[in-house]
């Protein structure tokens, strides 16, 4: 199972080079960043997903946190300190605003529409006093947040991005999903008013389903989104255990949505026959902990994962043509013999379970990559629901448990005997072309 992998990345804008790398272990989603007047300090939003823990106890934070990760300019050190509370989380943390003379910082929460207003010189004080041997207990201390944490402001749907006045009198903050501009007044520590700007009167069923999507409130607790693990509608690229398979097996890798609506049945076993069914009754039972969506909610999701699709292909060419690596990959792809005449069975063709337009049979199969760590019925023939290609080459880890880190490990780590797909007569060249064209799906 992959931890989450982030740094903080420091470039020479003249050179054009990485002078530093600066990681914040076990988080990831650093989406905000923001500097202190001095420079000293860098305030980064981050969450700590949980994905190496079975999903059980989702009340004690068992599932993710969210936080900031504060970054000592001088020395190096990175401290991370918990924004959410024992019995109250704040979802997606997106943006991060420090006040012209260093007073406050604002961080933005995406999935519970709110503002954290937090007193900086007491921020600076936790992180002085922790030090080197306490650093690593700040991440998950959930009571820490009294110290530093002076209020929480309401504002509208999804606030994702943040900017201080320079003057330092008004945040604006971006309310995505209600098309418009949130103002506080940092003087009061309240919202005060707004800007409109004129997006649709009619919200869509589609456009209420990305508000469900980036909402709490359906989640013990609010603690996480649908967003917090598919952020931009993919995949955060992480495996995680939940318990119906047992503790510690069954690992499954985390999907993309992108493209995902016409590509039932769903879960890795091939178990949810519709979408209703994936993020339903079962969904609420596994991960939010509470009541499952309203009718009306999850018809909206429905509608809002069925429109996604994957982003304009950059390694497609303009024209739509296929470069000659790519043209010799769609032969290998599609081909029914080896490069000895040999026949290929039907069976072991790529093309047959992964068809255009979407790359999937919609059916599940036994490509013998199984591991000890598997229960029924995935140690039976019924195997592993064939995943669409989709926007493939954007989304390691691979296979039902993200043991392929890359696409090439697929069939040189965990393919030996030809069960996924006849690949071994092909070398390093034709195996090369074979990913160059996976990668235009």
């Amino acid at each position: 199972m992959p931890l989450p992998v982030t740094e903080v990345t420091a470039l020479d804008p003249v050179r054009g080079r990485v002078i530093a790398r600066h990681p914040i272990p076990n988080a990831h989603l650093v989406e905000g960043v923001a500097f202190t007047p001095e420079g000293d300090l860098a305030l980064l939003t981050a969450v700590r997903p949980k994905n190496l823990l079975p999903a059980l106890q989702v009340e004690r934070g068992w599932m993710m946190t969210n936080g900031l990760a504060i970054l000592d300019m001088r020395t190096g050190d990175m401290t991370q300190v918990s924004l959410d509370e024992p019995d109250a989380f704040y979802a997606d943390p997106t943006d991060v605003a420090v006040t012209p003379e260093g007073r406050y910082a604002f961080v933005g929460h995406g999935g519970v529409d709110r503002v954290t207003v937090i007193d900086l010189p007491a921020l600076r004080r936790v992180v002085e006093e922790a030090g080197s041997a306490g650093r690593a207990a700040c991440a998950d201390n959930m009571g820490l947040f009294r110290r530093f944490v002076l209020k929480r402001i309401p504002v509208g749907n999804n606030p994702n991005s943040l900017a201080v006045s320079p003057d330092g009198k008004r945040v604006y903050v971006a309310e995505r999903l209600n098309d418009r501009i949130g103002v506080i007044d940092v003087d009061r520590l309240e919202r005060v008013g707004e800007i409109d700007l004129g997006g649709p009167r009619h919200i869509t069923l589609a456009r209420h389903g990305e508000r469900v999507f980036n909402n709490a409130g359906v989640t013990l607790q609010t603690q996480f989104t649908c967003k917090s693990c598919h952020p931009h509608s993919h995949s955060d690229h992480l495996s995680y255990d939940f318990e119906p398979d047992g503790l510690g097996t069954s690992i499954v890798d985390n999907r993309t949505l992108l493209g995902i609506g016409n590509t039932g049945p769903f879960k890795w076993n091939g178990k949810n026959a519709s979408l209703y069914m994936q993020c339903g009754i079962r969904f609420a039972r596994f991960l939010t902990r509470g009541q499952p969506f309203s009718f009306e909610d999850l018809n909206a999701l429905v509608a809002y994962y069925s429109s996604l699709r994957p982003p304009p292909n950059r390694w497609r060419l303009p024209d739509g043509k296929l470069t000659p690596a790519q043209a010799r990959g769609k032969e290998i792809f599609e081909r029914t013999v080896t490069r000895t005449g040999a026949p290929i069975p039907a069976i072991n063709r790529c093309v047959t379970c992964h068809p255009e337009p979407d790359g999937t049979n919609l059916r599940t199969f036994d490509v013998g990559t199984t591991s000890p760590f598997d229960k029924s019925p995935w140690e039976s023939s019924e195997g592993f629901d064939t995943p669409q290609l989709n926007a493939i080459v954007m989304s390691a880890p691979y296979l039902h448990d993200g043991k392929a880190q890359t696409l090439e490990e697929i069939w040189t780590l965990y393919s030996p005997d030809d069960r996924h797909g006849m690949t071994s007569d092909l070398g390093k060249e034709g195996l090369n072309d074979l990913i160059e064209y996976l990668k235009t799906f």
